[in-house]
């Protein structure tokens, strides 16, 4: 009943856009701050970004135009000065023009273009947490990703005969 009578007007706090979001996202196991769902919100008439890193204790951090990955902006020097931190994306939601979630992990990119479609998309996600076999593959990736020797074409080797229920290279 209480999914049935969301609405846009539900979501009031940061706190539970990134509860919603981390409880969606993230594998119950995973405690890597790295792989934390991470969400921007662009608004009509500013060059600064708000920031939220989606975990039990959600961050909120101003990203300037030129800055660079990992860079932030004091609140108090921010094109967003006149609010407070924990209600600017609400006071501010009808002149949001974009809200990113960044590609992290398990996690792929998605971007909305109005604080509508943000928040049936928040609606739409389940809070049982990614399941780990979606999860795996990107995990083995990004494991084996630029290591020496190449370890990706053996896992893609192996995953192929284990498919195909032939013994690998090695068994033959």
């Amino acid at each position: 009943m209480k999914r049935l009578s969301r609405d846009a007007q539900t979501y009031s706090t940061n706190e539970q856009i990134a509860r919603r979001t981390y409880r969606a996202l993230k594998t119950p196991s995973d405690n890597d701050r790295t792989t934390d769902p991470i969400l921007a919100f662009h608004f009509k008439g500013k060059t600064d970004s708000i920031m939220i890193r989606c975990n039990k204790s959600p961050e909120v951090s101003i990203k300037g135009r030129d800055q660079t990955a990992g860079e932030v902006k004091f609140f108090a020097y921010s094109d967003f000065k006149e609010f407070s931190e924990r209600d600017v994306i609400f006071r501010l939601k009808d002149d949001l023009t974009l809200v990113e979630l960044y590609s992290k992990g398990a996690i792929k990119k998605l971007t909305w273009d109005s604080w509508d479609k943000f928040v049936r998309w928040l609606d739409s996600l389940q809070e049982e947490g990614v399941q780990i076999s979606l999860k795996l593959p990107c995990l083995v990736y990004a494991s084996v990703n630029q290591q020496k020797p190449s370890m990706q074409n053996f896992i893609v080797e192996a995953v192929k005969a284990a498919l195909k229920g032939r013994p690998g290279k090695d068994e033959d």
